[in-house]
């Protein structure tokens, strides 16, 4: 029986690279350690690529010409590192001299394939790599004699595995070894995993894993998905030899996505995780074979390096040729941000070394994309809001072609937008004779993704409609669905420790809450809308969002201050900008008093006017918008409170915990509870406390996103020629006056004959009941919606479709709906609160399923307002409280509710404030004590067991009376 042990895997890669890739086999006695170099293979290297640099080097330096060469190699490679250096050349004494040589991007130079064809790779085995000690390595590769890539492997049959060889990295090899200052890559594998790092750095280095995923990155319905590698034939980490380390992969990884990037005024190199050179990869090939005209959707999860992917995928798109020809004229990268993801700009340039020149970050309009466009700016970036302009300008773009990269897909290509963005690249000719239905007709053409584009969308949450555009179709048992052509999910984002789990732990508090009435009257109110009313009544009340508040500072400073070695933050997200600001004003008052090393931020658009108060963002921080993200880094800010602001595209790694009292729902709760997801040292988990929504809200919103999203079915095309007759049913207008208003408006008619036009259909419209009203109107909505979608997706013109398109747009944006009559007002001038109470629900893991199926969205657009259901107060209150209020309310509850009611009275009593103010404290509490008394005559009809304490136990009522008016005199000063 065959005892494996770790050389037989040795051998057996060995044998393949020998066998299969034509490396060479070379020795220790082949490698000098001083110069961390395989002589011999670089000399024959340089001599069959570059020997006239040779022979005039030689001339210019003389005898000792190799010495003052590998001199100022290594010296050079010492200042700039290795990757610059393999990735430009060495110069001495003004001769260039290359390391290596990429591969052409087409077969027309042959000079420049032969050099290609000249890099060699060679392997040595347990290399003794040290002048110190015995020591070495598994397995070396080596490009032209330089050593970049070392492997330590370990194999399952001796009882060893990856993590292993990750601590013999970190223990056993001393990174002030020379080898490691030319090594790019270090890879610890075993049978079936592999690890990789680009910097040793003892028991600090980082291993990241360099695996396929269970899918192996495939869209593909019922395929497993997670961490890891797929069963396979063979060995399940066999791709690394196989593939990776075959010479055009890992000459192509060498130069076109290995990367040197600052961070914190350290140089570090980036290689690629797997999924990502994968991804660009098999963008390429498929774009390669198929040209333009290409849809792709890749669902990248958070936490999967999604700039970097669309950095490198612009770098390559760039050079990729077919026929000898470059596929695409010009990249434009598309984010939906307002604010230019300045991230992907800067990676987009500094990845592109060859093409810096030839990137234009789209910061100033129209104007200056359409002169980037003119001077042949390879790669263009630029935001959804600022790359439509007019098509006349341009008059380079009827012949180029066009690869259009977009950044989180589910928001930016789904309406007029995209239309306009088609428009602008479509190959086009104008003929001045055309009639009104082949104008129309070219108007539809342009709005469909174009033939001379391909498009790239990366989105971690796509929406239905992003799913159909982008996806791929796929058929199953006869369905035709729609799938990603390339998948990192959640989940092995997750399990690779690339972001953490969000949903561990997750705690959820309930609200108690129980109204009176305070009016003899029994009026009746609409039911549906007062519940309404008095539900947000609560959950705006102040006196609830102050007890949430202490909740939230004193859980925060209690068990979430101290993590991440004391640098914790974090965001609260209200339900309104009004909210937010209250929240805000009670967090100051509170960290002012408790703990005032402390401070919050608020982030909101625009004024809120509160209580005649009116607050901004910038008035209340003190800093304006722009310095918000950094003024949150700073130590003494550990609270932001937002309200609809830095719940998407905010990533602040120090983000530890979230206080939630807002619901959340399908992509917005992934996204927003996302922002705590990011990684970084000691960041070891994460913390939900959840006021406003259930565990399996919650699980309901993750699963669709968790492992892999997919299409069911297509959107059925007949269903908006349902909508258009429905439309028509309303006799708002004529097919005679459609044809005619479509003609005047692309005759460009004068604004007058426009309005006369839509005021006839109008008076229409105003004779319908409010009912029909708002039913048309929300259908004609729902109709400029869904054609706006479909249009871009049909494989056919409608002619008649466009027109009705044209019209509602305009005809929609004159109707002025009828407000309803409100049922329920003054409804809140007839209760006010009893008891409130805040009670934990449950901390508990959200375990989620992957049940990622979605349909198409299509509403019909009906909205019949249901006929108001008038009730008795008594009775709405009633119901309010056994549905809110379906807990014990002990005395307790209602005695801190009495107690509280008469510190605030007190509080507002102009007489005391005015002693407050002008007095000493004891002058203030002689007259504190006589307005209580007062007060204390009122609870014999309150609360009489309330009253005998106050009356007959001075214990307590002195407790009560010093607590009570340290509070009240406190906040007086």
């Amino acid at each position: 029986m065959t005892n494996y042990k770790e050389k037989d895997l040795e051998n057996f890669i060995e044998s393949y690279l020998l066998e299969n890739h034509a490396y060479i086999k070379r020795t220790n006695e082949n490698y000098d350690k001083n110069l961390c170099l395989d002589v011999e293979l670089f000399e024959n290297f340089l001599q069959a690529t570059q020997s006239v640099a040779l022979e005039e080097l030689k001339k210019r330096c003389g005898q000792n010409y190799k010495k003052e060469l590998f001199n100022r190699i290594f010296s050079q490679i010492k200042t700039k590192g290795i990757v610059k250096v393999l990735q430009s050349y060495v110069e001495i004494k003004g001769i260039k001299i290359y390391l290596a040589f990429s591969k052409p991007n087409t077969s027309a130079n042959e000079e420049s394939v032969k050099k290609y064809e000249q890099n060699t790779l060679s392997i040595i085995r347990q290399l003794h790599y040290s002048t110190q000690n015995k020591n070495s390595l598994d397995m070396v590769i080596f490009l032209n004699g330089l050593p970049l890539i070392t492997i330590e492997l370990k194999s399952h049959f001796t009882g060893q595995n990856v993590f292993h060889a990750i601590d013999q990295y970190k223990k056993d090899r001393n990174p002030k070894e020379a080898i490691f200052s030319l090594t790019i890559v270090h890879f610890a594998l075993d049978n079936d995993l592999c690890y990789m790092s680009t910097k040793l750095d003892q028991d600090a280095t980082t291993f990241l894993p360099f695996n396929l995923g269970l899918n192996n990155g495939s869209g593909k319905i019922g395929l497993a998905n997670g961490a890891g590698n797929p069963p396979s034939d063979g060995i399940k980490t066999a791709y690394l030899w196989e593939k990776i380390f075959k010479k055009d992969t890992l000459l192509n990884l060498f130069f076109n996505f290995v990367q040197v990037v600052k961070k914190k005024n350290e140089e570090i190199i980036i290689f690629p995780r797997y999924h990502q050179f994968d991804v660009v990869e098999k963008l390429l090939a498929h774009a390669k074979e198929n040209g333009t005209g290409q849809r792709y959707l890749i669902q990248h999860s958070a936490g999967s390096g999604k700039s970097n992917s669309i950095s490198w995928l612009a770098h390559n798109l760039v050079s990729l040729h077919r026929l000898e020809k470059n596929i695409f004229d010009s990249i434009i990268v598309v984010t939906d941000r307002k604010v230019l993801d300045r991230q992907i700009r800067e990676n987009v340039k500094s990845f592109s070394q060859k093409t810096k020149d030839l990137v234009e970050a789209i910061t100033h309009g129209s104007k200056q994309l359409k002169n980037a466009l003119e001077e042949g700016k390879k790669i263009i970036i630029t935001t959804i809001q600022k790359f439509p302009f007019i098509l006349d300008e341009i008059k380079t773009l009827k012949s180029k072609t066009f690869a259009i990269i977009i950044d989180e897909a589910h928001s930016s290509q789904s309406g007029s937008n995209a239309q306009k963005m088609a428009e602008v690249i479509r190959s086009k000719s104008y003929d001045e004779n055309q009639n009104l239905d082949d104008e129309i007709l070219e108007i539809i053409k342009n709005k469909k993704l174009q033939s001379n584009a391909s498009y790239f969308a990366f989105t971690a949450t796509p929406k239905p409609k992003t799913l159909e555009m982008f996806g791929m179709p796929c058929d199953v048992n006869g369905e035709q669905m729609f799938i990603p052509f390339h998948l990192y999910s959640m989940k092995q984002a997750i399990e690779e420790g690339f972001i953490l789990d969000v949903l561990k732990g997750y705690t959820t508090y309930k609200s108690y809450y129980k109204l009176i009435s305070c009016t003899n009257d029994n009026p009746k109110y609409d039911k549906k809308r007062a519940n309404a009313k008095l539900k947000a009544y609560v959950q705006n009340n102040i006196k609830t969002i102050e007890q949430k508040s202490q909740i939230m500072c004193e859980h925060f400073f209690q068990n979430s201050f101290k993590k991440i070695n004391g640098k914790a933050k974090a965001m609260v997200v209200t339900s309104s900008r009004e909210n937010a600001v209250k929240y805000y004003l009670v967090f100051r008052e509170y960290l002012r008093k408790n703990y005032p090393h402390f401070k919050a931020i608020v982030a909101f658009s625009g004024e809120v006017n509160l209580e005649g108060e009116i607050y901004s963002e910038s008035g209340l921080n003190g800093f304006s918008e722009n310095a918000l993200k950094d003024e949150f880094k700073k130590n003494e800010y550990r609270f932001l409170i937002v309200a609809e602001k830095y719940q998407t595209g905010f990533d602040e790694p120090l983000l530890h915990t979230m206080y939630v009292d807002k619901a959340l729902s399908g992509v917005s709760a992934v996204q927003t509870l996302s922002r705590l997801n990011r990684t970084c040292k000691n960041k070891e988990n994460t913390f939900v406390l959840d006021f406003a929504n259930t565990h399996e809200d919650i699980a309901k919103s993750f699963s669709v996103f968790y492992e892999q999203t997919y299409l069911s079915e297509a959107t059925d095309d007949n269903r908006i020629f349902d909508l258009k007759a429905n439309l028509n049913e309303y006799e708002i207008y004529t097919q005679e006056e459609i044809d005619d208003f479509t003609n005047a408006i692309l005759k460009n008619e004068k604004e007058n004959v426009i309005h006369s036009k839509l005021d006839t259909m109008l008076t229409r419209f105003d004779q319908k009941s409010d009912d029909e009203k708002l039913d048309f109107y929300n259908k004609a909505r729902t109709y400029l919606k869904e054609y706006s979608f479909l249009a871009q997706i049909l494989p056919y013109e409608d002619i008649e479709l466009e027109k009705l398109y044209i019209l509602l747009k305009k005809l929609t944006s004159k109707i002025i709906l009828p407000k309803p009559e409100d049922l329920a007002k003054g409804i809140l001038d007839n209760v006010d609160f009893d008891s409130y109470r805040l009670q934990l629900d449950k901390t508990q893991d959200i375990i989620l399923q992957g049940n990622g199926e979605l349909k198409p969205s299509f509403a019909d657009g009906s909205s019949k307002s249901a006929e108001a259901e008038l009730e008795e107060l008594s009775n709405i209150i009633k119901d309010f409280n056994n549905k809110y209020a379906n807990i014990d309310f002990n005395e307790s509850d209602k005695i801190a509710k009495i107690l509280y009611d008469i510190k605030d009275d007190i509080a507002k009593n102009e007489e005391i404030r005015e002693t407050f103010n002008k007095s000493g404290m004891q002058n203030s509490r002689i007259r504190f004590d006589e307005i209580l008394e007062d007060k204390i005559q009122d609870l014999l009809n309150l609360n009489l067991e309330l009253f005998k304490q106050f009356t007959q136990n001075n214990d307590f009522k002195d407790k009560i009376a010093n607590t009570m008016f340290n509070m009240i005199y406190e906040n007086a000063k």
